[in-house]
């Protein structure tokens, strides 16, 4: 009697430790070391069969004309891909998705697209009300995407950085996950501020460097030589954040490839860059880059260089 009692309580422990290994592995959460972190791309769209094998996750949200559903709303596999047009503000979206893959190779992408196409392949006015929808739902699948950086290259110079409401509590959010919303600065001129929301205190502001190649044009630039902040851009000394590299030769929804310079190319490089060198926290990896930066300037502003590596052809 007193061995079978044994033998039912030896049971009951071997029950209980095959249940608590059970519901451990059923419940653990994936560690971000895990699954490669992914970049969210808020922008055109893309011809997505250039990049099957980075992306992972797709939404469109558009005010004007429609999503590839023929509605204002779409998710899941398609909502952000393009078909042929010859319209060459479709190109931005794969000309970001490209520099940030050429900056971060093993970065996954999710796309969320804010401008819609007419029947004809035109595309429609895009506003940041758009951008907002596209932030919330990044924010509510930044977990199961893995996102490690938000990319926006839109928007537009407002008094006093004026915002959608609810979108400066969106970044402060992002923050608060480590995730950063990297945004540029803008192609303006402007020399006392920068586009919305760029302008965000929580938000990572990235101007252009203008360093081309000597005595040639469709280059990207001169390694050797000192760059210098781009005459183009906005802000003033100590509005942006950090300064990259803006010359880069961008993919075009046809797989060509093509000469270009902004500030939204240095945006899609520090996207890429940030997530290739993300630190425990969004602080870390900030004082981390800005310890390998180097003093750029032109005749009015003074900023941090980031050196981002790329091959110059």
């Amino acid at each position: 009697m007193g061995r079978a009692l044994k033998r039912r309580r030896d049971m009951k422990k071997i029950i209980i430790v095959i249940s608590a290994l059970f519901m451990s592995a059923v419940i653990a959460p994936v560690k971000a070391a895990d699954t490669p972190l992914s970049i969210a791309v808020i922008d055109t769209g893309t011809n997505t069969a250039l990049f099957s094998d980075a992306i992972v996750g797709e939404a469109c949200f558009v005010s004007m004309f429609t999503c590839p559903n023929g509605k204002a709303f779409m998710e899941g596999v398609g909502a952000a891909n393009l078909p042929p047009t010859t319209n060459a503000t479709f190109n931005h979206g794969s000309q970001m998705t490209s520099i940030a893959l050429k900056a971060n190779p093993n970065a996954k992408i999710v796309l969320v697209r804010i401008v819609g196409m007419s029947s004809r392949g035109t595309p429609g006015l895009y506003n940041l009300d758009d951008v907002k929808k596209g932030l919330d739902w990044v924010i509510a699948n930044r977990e199961k995407y893995n996102v490690g950086a938000v990319l926006l290259a839109q928007g537009k110079v407002f008094p006093n950085c004026k915002v959608p409401a609810g979108m400066t509590e969106q970044v402060a959010t992002l923050k608060a996950a480590q995730v950063p919303l990297i945004a540029a600065a803008g192609n303006d001129s402007n020399r006392t501020t920068t586009q919305s929301p760029s302008c965000l205190p929580d938000a990572v502001a990235v101007g252009a460097t203008d360093n081309p190649w000597p005595g040639s044009q469709g280059y990207t630039y001169d390694p050797k030589a000192a760059p210098y902040i781009a005459r183009y851009g906005n802000g003033a000394t100590g509005q942006v954040d950090f300064y990259l590299n803006a010359r880069w030769k961008g993919t075009m929804l046809d797989g060509s490839t093509k000469f270009m310079v902004g500030t939204s190319n240095a945006a899609a490089a520090l996207a890429g860059y940030w997530t290739a060198n993300r630190k425990a926290t969004f602080d870390e990896t900030f004082a981390w880059i800005l310890a390998g930066t180097t003093e750029a300037k032109n005749q009015w502003v003074t900023g941090r260089y980031v050196y981002v590596e790329q091959v110059i052809t």
